[in-house]
């Protein structure tokens, strides 16, 4: 059964409040900073005792300082950059660093939760439990990749957060949204006295063929689309962040609309959500950029063409479209409108 209009509504406002209140918390780290480094304070030794060890000592210096330290052959004093402002919330690519937080707290109320129509009195303790392991974890992996990549880096002008080429915003947040799914597919949250029946396997028909060749061809189209858009800049040049989520929403489409044509057509409202929310959301960063002037929509960005040139000012059409691809279809499915039809379902029978 859909969910009511309302309370689709509900849902959609809820989360979005929480992703801007998640990205303030890194943009609060950002204006920590301001226009300096955080640098390795290699005089408190070398881990820190900071988080058991796990995140290091660091301590502010100015640019200019660091810079002509590191870049000085007869300075005996080398810093290693741990961050700096746009590590953590990444304003120029706002629209992308938004996106993630979004999918990230649709899962978490949605799926997990069952907010707002779905809360069960019962299962809510528990359900609240997995949030906060989840949260937990995320954090903790987090602090270890960043610890990882401290001890590994040996360049002094390495920007430790920035490493895995991204946001530490947006690792949180994907570790977020991995821990959910891992979370809800073993089943954690949902424990009930009335546990249904498992399937008997022996009546389990095979698909495999058709699901597989389906699979790859979806997974060349994207392919070809990723080379396209690198080839004509308008995503990242090592693609390999842009790639990663044209192969999640693949995977996540299959798994939502069925895993052929034959299926898909009976599932055009969910499919219409997804291509009519991605069409209207990019507008809609695009004209908080034009207002802001602070905040990048990742594409037609006078932030990014400042920063990289104008021929980059789009390098983030293809991450901001599979986000919010992915975004507005789970949404689809949070609010129950990715199923078929009623009249394919009464033709079915």
């Amino acid at each position: 059964m859909p969910m009511k209009i309302s309370n689709a509504i509900l849902l959609l406002v809820v989360v979005t409040l929480c992703a801007t209140f998640s990205m303030r918390i890194f943009q609060g780290l950002d204006e920590m900073m301001g226009d300096q480094y955080w640098v390795v304070d290699t005089t408190q030794g070398d881990h820190g005792w900071y988080a058991m060890g796990i995140l290091p000592h660091v301590k502010k210096m100015p640019k200019d300082v660091v810079k002509a330290a590191n870049l000085d052959p007869a300075s005996k004093e080398k810093y290693v950059i741990y961050s700096q402002a746009g590590d953590f919330a990444g304003d120029s690519v706002y629209g992308i660093c938004f996106g993630i937080p979004l999918i990230m707290y649709l899962i978490w109320f949605a799926f997990i939760l069952g907010f707002p129509d779905r809360v069960d009195p019962y299962l809510l303790p528990r359900r609240i439990f997995t949030i906060a392991v989840i949260m937990t974890c995320s954090i903790i992996v987090n602090l270890f990749l960043m610890r990882i990549a401290a001890d590994f880096a040996r360049d002094p002008m390495a920007r430790i957060a920035n490493v895995a080429g991204n946001h530490a915003s947006l690792l949180f947040h994907n570790a977020g949204i991995w821990f959910a799914i891992l979370f809800s597919a073993l089943g954690t949250h949902s424990h009930s006295a009335q546990e249904s029946a498992a399937p008997d396997s022996r009546k389990w028909q095979t698909q495999a063929n058709e699901k597989f060749s389906w699979m790859f061809t979806l997974l060349g189209a994207v392919t070809v689309l990723e080379l396209v858009l690198v080839k004509s800049k308008l995503a990242l040049p090592d693609a390999a962040v842009d790639y990663s989520v044209w192969i999640i929403w693949v995977v996540i489409f299959m798994r939502m609309f069925g895993f052929s044509p034959k299926y898909w057509v009976k599932r055009g409202r969910g499919i219409a959500i997804m291509v009519v929310g991605t069409l209207l959301t990019l507008p809609i960063f695009y004209l908080l950029e034009r207002a802001t002037g602070t905040l990048g929509a990742g594409f037609a960005s006078p932030i990014l063409a400042k920063a990289l040139g104008p021929e980059n000012q789009n390098i983030g059409l293809s991450l901001m479209v599979s986000i919010y691809l992915v975004f507005w279809m789970e949404f689809a499915a949070a609010i129950r409108m990715n199923g078929p039809t009623k009249a394919s379902a009464i033709e079915k029978h």
